[in-house]
């Protein structure tokens, strides 16, 4: 009995004396990230060391497109093909914008204007109703002819243009715009009329009265009479 437990002692220690490498674990210790007792096959069946991105295959530097450091002088050619645009469509020359002239663009060609000014059956004092632009009936002044047109928000005030339609698009006065009432008479003034030729030749007040097709105005010292037909 006492021999048997003397030859499994030598046994023991014979195992014990085995090379760590027969276990595939190098000699000093285990490789970092291994098992230490592992095949030493590594990979997805195997129980060998590995690397941080799931393999055992060392990370291989990343290739950039553009070298660090940029390409050296000369660049080579871009490979860059931008994509075709529409262009716009011509204009024959010169914006499609209208330009902002007030109260309106400054052409021969006018907007038709059929809605005349009515003045209210009973007057209280307020001038809401002429709120928008208004422009008078061609008439004679100065051996020209002109109208008016009369812009005004809902508490009278407001923009006055006169333009000779005989001269369109040369000759023109403008002024601030006032309406009010007056014994039972609707007055439209231009206050600080300035024309063009550095004048102030323009009639620059109507008197309007009720008529049967809409207001009718006169203006001091002239023997026309005009009707104002909605423009705005």
């Amino acid at each position: 009995m006492h021999g048997l437990r003397i030859v499994t002692a030598v046994a023991a220690l014979a195992l014990a004396g085995i090379p760590a490498f027969a276990q595939g674990v190098a000699p000093g210790g285990p490789i970092g990230g291994s098992t230490g007792i592992g095949s030493g096959l590594g990979g997805v069946g195997g129980t060998g060391p590995s690397w941080p991105n799931g393999t055992n295959q060392a990370p291989q530097p990343p290739v950039y497109s553009v070298p660090p450091g940029g390409y050296p002088s000369p660049a080579p050619p871009s490979t860059y093909m931008p994509s075709p645009s529409v262009a716009a469509p011509s204009t024959g020359g010169g914006s499609s914008y209208r330009q902002p002239n007030e109260p309106y663009p400054t052409s021969s060609v006018r907007p038709p204007a059929t809605i005349p000014l009515v003045l209210p059956e009973k007057p209280n004092g307020s001038v809401v109703f002429v709120k928008g632009c208004w422009r008078t009936d061609n008439f004679a002044y100065a051996q020209h002819r002109g109208t008016i047109t009369w812009c005004f928000d809902d508490k009278g005030g407001g923009r006055y243009l006169y333009t000779r339609t005989d001269q369109p698009n040369v000759f023109f006065c403008r002024a601030l715009a006032q309406a009010s009432w007056n014994a039972g008479a609707l007055e439209l003034r231009g206050v600080k009329l300035a024309c063009d030729d550095g004048s102030a030749n323009a009639p620059a007040e109507l008197t309007c009265r009720d008529g049967v097709e809409g207001a009718l105005c006169t203006s001091a010292g002239q023997s026309w009479t005009v009707r104002l037909f909605r423009v705005r």
